[in-house]
Protein backbone atom coordinates (compact mmCIF):
# COMPACT_ATOMS: atom_id res chain seq x y z
CA UNK A 1 0.00 0.00 0.00
CA UNK A 2 3.04 2.08 0.43
CA UNK A 3 2.76 5.26 2.86
CA UNK A 4 -1.13 5.63 2.03
CA UNK A 5 -2.99 5.28 5.68
CA UNK A 6 -5.86 3.83 3.70
CA UNK A 7 -6.98 0.26 3.21
CA UNK A 8 -9.24 1.03 0.75
CA UNK A 9 -7.39 3.99 -0.79
CA UNK A 10 -8.56 4.50 -5.07
CA UNK A 11 -4.94 5.15 -5.52
CA UNK A 12 -4.03 1.37 -4.35
CA UNK A 13 -5.49 0.44 -7.51
CA UNK A 14 -3.75 2.83 -9.91
CA UNK A 15 -0.18 1.95 -11.44
CA UNK A 16 2.07 5.07 -12.32
CA UNK A 17 2.27 6.17 -15.60
CA UNK A 18 5.56 5.06 -16.44
CA UNK A 19 8.37 7.85 -16.78
CA UNK A 20 8.57 8.42 -20.60
CA UNK A 21 5.25 7.19 -21.59
CA UNK A 22 2.97 8.93 -24.53
CA UNK A 23 -0.37 10.59 -24.72
CA UNK A 24 -3.42 8.90 -24.79
CA UNK A 25 -5.60 8.63 -27.79
CA UNK A 26 -8.62 10.60 -25.96
CA UNK A 27 -5.36 13.48 -25.06
CA UNK A 28 -4.33 13.22 -29.15
CA UNK A 29 -7.71 14.13 -30.03
CA UNK A 30 -8.62 16.81 -27.15
CA UNK A 31 -5.33 18.35 -28.70
CA UNK A 32 -6.10 18.51 -32.01
CA UNK A 33 -9.50 19.89 -31.63
CA UNK A 34 -8.39 22.73 -29.47
CA UNK A 35 -5.56 23.25 -32.18
CA UNK A 36 -8.16 23.29 -34.48
CA UNK A 37 -10.11 26.01 -32.99
CA UNK A 38 -7.39 28.18 -32.57
CA UNK A 39 -6.24 28.18 -36.04
CA UNK A 40 -9.60 29.10 -37.32
CA UNK A 41 -10.20 31.40 -34.63
CA UNK A 42 -6.86 33.07 -35.68
CA UNK A 43 -7.51 32.86 -39.49
CA UNK A 44 -11.29 34.75 -39.17
CA UNK A 45 -9.33 37.49 -36.75
CA UNK A 46 -6.44 37.89 -39.51
CA UNK A 47 -9.00 38.32 -41.98
CA UNK A 48 -11.41 40.72 -40.16
CA UNK A 49 -8.21 43.06 -39.52
CA UNK A 50 -7.02 42.78 -43.37
CA UNK A 51 -10.68 43.35 -44.52
CA UNK A 52 -10.63 46.87 -42.17
CA UNK A 53 -7.42 47.76 -42.98
CA UNK A 54 -8.26 47.85 -46.35
CA UNK A 55 -11.03 49.63 -46.30
CA UNK A 56 -9.55 52.29 -44.48
CA UNK A 57 -7.28 52.49 -47.14
CA UNK A 58 -9.44 53.16 -49.65
CA UNK A 59 -11.53 55.56 -47.46
CA UNK A 60 -8.12 57.29 -46.53
CA UNK A 61 -7.02 57.25 -50.68
CA UNK A 62 -11.03 58.89 -51.42
CA UNK A 63 -10.40 61.64 -48.57
CA UNK A 64 -6.64 62.63 -50.09
CA UNK A 65 -8.40 62.59 -53.46
CA UNK A 66 -10.98 64.77 -52.44
CA UNK A 67 -8.37 67.08 -50.40
CA UNK A 68 -6.11 67.91 -53.29
CA UNK A 69 -8.78 68.66 -55.79
CA UNK A 70 -11.11 71.34 -52.96
CA UNK A 71 -7.33 72.19 -52.09
CA UNK A 72 -6.70 73.06 -55.93
CA UNK A 73 -9.44 75.15 -56.67
CA UNK A 74 -9.58 77.24 -53.74
CA UNK A 75 -6.21 78.01 -53.76
CA UNK A 76 -6.33 79.30 -57.02
CA UNK A 77 -9.21 81.19 -56.09
CA UNK A 78 -6.95 82.76 -52.96
CA UNK A 79 -4.25 83.81 -55.46
CA UNK A 80 -6.62 85.45 -57.90
CA UNK A 81 -5.28 88.19 -59.65
CA UNK A 82 -7.80 90.92 -59.45
CA UNK A 83 -7.37 93.71 -62.23
CA UNK A 84 -9.21 96.33 -64.47
CA UNK A 85 -9.25 94.37 -67.50
CA UNK A 86 -12.24 92.40 -68.64
CA UNK A 87 -10.29 89.68 -69.88
CA UNK A 88 -9.13 89.13 -66.83
CA UNK A 89 -11.98 88.54 -64.82
CA UNK A 90 -13.66 85.25 -63.05
CA UNK A 91 -16.13 83.33 -65.29
CA UNK A 92 -17.57 80.18 -63.94
CA UNK A 93 -20.18 77.89 -65.51
CA UNK A 94 -22.17 75.71 -64.63
CA UNK A 95 -23.18 72.00 -65.73
CA UNK A 96 -24.17 68.71 -65.37
CA UNK A 97 -22.04 65.82 -66.40
CA UNK A 98 -23.82 62.37 -65.72
CA UNK A 99 -26.39 64.09 -63.02
CA UNK A 100 -23.56 65.32 -60.74
CA UNK A 101 -22.61 69.17 -60.84
CA UNK A 102 -19.70 69.01 -63.54
CA UNK A 103 -18.74 72.95 -63.25
CA UNK A 104 -15.75 75.18 -64.96
CA UNK A 105 -14.09 77.72 -63.58
CA UNK A 106 -11.74 79.94 -65.43
CA UNK A 107 -9.59 83.20 -63.81
CA UNK A 108 -6.22 84.23 -63.53
CA UNK A 109 -3.86 84.04 -60.82
CA UNK A 110 -0.42 84.95 -59.86
CA UNK A 111 2.00 82.04 -59.19
CA UNK A 112 5.93 81.53 -59.91
CA UNK A 113 5.48 77.91 -59.67
CA UNK A 114 6.93 76.56 -63.49
CA UNK A 115 5.02 76.00 -66.11
CA UNK A 116 7.06 75.31 -69.11
CA UNK A 117 10.69 75.09 -68.24
CA UNK A 118 13.16 76.68 -70.27
CA UNK A 119 10.69 78.93 -71.50
CA UNK A 120 10.22 82.79 -70.48
CA UNK A 121 6.92 83.19 -68.11
CA UNK A 122 4.57 85.41 -66.64
CA UNK A 123 3.81 85.19 -62.88
CA UNK A 124 0.27 86.32 -63.98
CA UNK A 125 -1.24 82.99 -65.75
CA UNK A 126 -4.90 81.91 -66.81
CA UNK A 127 -5.76 78.74 -64.83
CA UNK A 128 -9.22 76.53 -65.80
CA UNK A 129 -9.86 73.82 -63.51
CA UNK A 130 -12.79 71.38 -64.90
CA UNK A 131 -13.30 67.74 -64.53
CA UNK A 132 -12.88 65.36 -67.28
CA UNK A 133 -13.85 61.73 -67.54
CA UNK A 134 -10.88 59.83 -69.04
CA UNK A 135 -13.34 56.29 -69.44
CA UNK A 136 -16.28 54.93 -69.55
CA UNK A 137 -16.52 53.10 -66.30
CA UNK A 138 -13.78 55.54 -64.36
CA UNK A 139 -15.26 58.50 -62.31
CA UNK A 140 -14.02 61.94 -63.67
CA UNK A 141 -10.72 63.63 -62.56
CA UNK A 142 -10.33 67.09 -61.67
CA UNK A 143 -8.20 69.31 -64.41
CA UNK A 144 -6.82 71.89 -64.06
CA UNK A 145 -5.01 74.19 -67.48
CA UNK A 146 -2.79 77.04 -66.78
CA UNK A 147 -1.17 79.28 -69.67
CA UNK A 148 2.03 81.42 -68.18
CA UNK A 149 1.48 83.10 -71.76
CA UNK A 150 -0.10 86.67 -71.73
CA UNK A 151 -1.72 85.94 -75.37
CA UNK A 152 -5.01 87.62 -76.40
CA UNK A 153 -8.21 85.97 -75.68
CA UNK A 154 -9.76 83.63 -76.76
CA UNK A 155 -6.06 81.53 -76.48
CA UNK A 156 -7.20 78.29 -74.69
CA UNK A 157 -3.63 77.61 -74.71
CA UNK A 158 -1.25 76.13 -71.66
CA UNK A 159 -0.69 72.82 -70.23
CA UNK A 160 -3.37 70.55 -68.87
CA UNK A 161 -2.44 67.77 -66.13
CA UNK A 162 -4.80 66.25 -63.84
CA UNK A 163 -5.01 67.23 -60.40
CA UNK A 164 -7.12 64.92 -58.48
CA UNK A 165 -8.49 61.64 -59.63
CA UNK A 166 -12.00 60.08 -58.45
CA UNK A 167 -13.76 63.28 -58.22
CA UNK A 168 -17.53 62.35 -59.08
CA UNK A 169 -18.79 66.44 -58.33
CA UNK A 170 -17.57 69.70 -58.46
CA UNK A 171 -20.19 72.33 -57.43
CA UNK A 172 -19.14 76.03 -57.33
CA UNK A 173 -21.50 78.95 -56.54
CA UNK A 174 -20.91 82.54 -56.21
CA UNK A 175 -22.50 84.96 -53.71
CA UNK A 176 -23.54 88.01 -54.96
CA UNK A 177 -26.62 90.51 -53.84
CA UNK A 178 -27.49 88.81 -50.71
CA UNK A 179 -27.87 85.18 -52.92
CA UNK A 180 -25.80 82.42 -54.14
CA UNK A 181 -25.92 82.43 -57.87
CA UNK A 182 -24.89 79.33 -59.98
CA UNK A 183 -22.94 80.81 -62.98
CA UNK A 184 -20.39 84.15 -62.61
CA UNK A 185 -20.29 85.21 -66.81
CA UNK A 186 -18.31 87.08 -68.38
CA UNK A 187 -21.02 90.18 -68.97
CA UNK A 188 -20.89 90.74 -64.93
CA UNK A 189 -18.11 93.55 -64.32
CA UNK A 190 -16.78 92.79 -61.09
CA UNK A 191 -16.05 89.81 -58.60
CA UNK A 192 -18.29 88.13 -55.96
CA UNK A 193 -18.16 88.48 -52.56
CA UNK A 194 -17.96 84.90 -51.66
CA UNK A 195 -17.06 81.49 -53.95
CA UNK A 196 -18.59 77.94 -52.22
CA UNK A 197 -16.61 74.94 -53.37
CA UNK A 198 -18.32 71.53 -53.18
CA UNK A 199 -16.46 68.50 -53.89
CA UNK A 200 -17.61 65.11 -54.13
CA UNK A 201 -14.84 61.74 -54.55
CA UNK A 202 -15.70 58.34 -55.01
CA UNK A 203 -13.64 55.45 -55.93
CA UNK A 204 -14.82 53.28 -58.80
CA UNK A 205 -14.54 50.18 -56.86
CA UNK A 206 -16.85 48.76 -53.98
CA UNK A 207 -17.46 49.82 -51.33
CA UNK A 208 -18.23 53.47 -52.85
CA UNK A 209 -18.08 55.24 -49.86
CA UNK A 210 -18.76 59.41 -50.48
CA UNK A 211 -16.51 61.72 -49.59
CA UNK A 212 -17.66 65.17 -49.44
CA UNK A 213 -15.84 68.34 -48.55
CA UNK A 214 -17.37 72.42 -49.28
CA UNK A 215 -15.18 75.42 -48.24
CA UNK A 216 -16.00 79.01 -48.89
CA UNK A 217 -13.31 81.87 -50.44
CA UNK A 218 -13.96 85.42 -49.49
CA UNK A 219 -13.73 88.64 -51.76
CA UNK A 220 -13.57 91.79 -50.02
CA UNK A 221 -14.03 95.07 -51.29
CA UNK A 222 -11.43 96.43 -52.67
CA UNK A 223 -10.32 100.05 -54.03
CA UNK A 224 -10.17 100.12 -58.18
CA UNK A 225 -9.70 102.91 -60.30
CA UNK A 226 -12.28 104.11 -62.37
CA UNK A 227 -12.27 105.32 -66.05
CA UNK A 228 -12.83 109.10 -65.69
CA UNK A 229 -9.87 109.07 -62.93
CA UNK A 230 -10.00 108.99 -59.18
CA UNK A 231 -10.15 106.10 -56.93
CA UNK A 232 -13.81 104.90 -55.44
CA UNK A 233 -15.08 102.24 -53.14
CA UNK A 234 -16.36 99.24 -55.54
CA UNK A 235 -16.87 95.37 -55.54
CA UNK A 236 -14.03 93.55 -57.98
Amino acid sequence: MGDCPCFSCPCSSRSPRAPGGGFTLLELIVAMTLTVLVTGTTVVMLRSITGTRERVERYGSVHADARAAIDAVTSALRNAYRSGSKDERLVGQDDLQGGYPSDRIRLFIVSHRPVRRGQPESDVRECELFLHQKEMNAPPSLMRRLDPTRNDRPDGGGIVEPVAANIVALDISYFEAGRWIEEWTEERTGWPRAVRVRIAAMRAEPPRRVVRLERIVNFPYWPRKEEGGGDSEGES
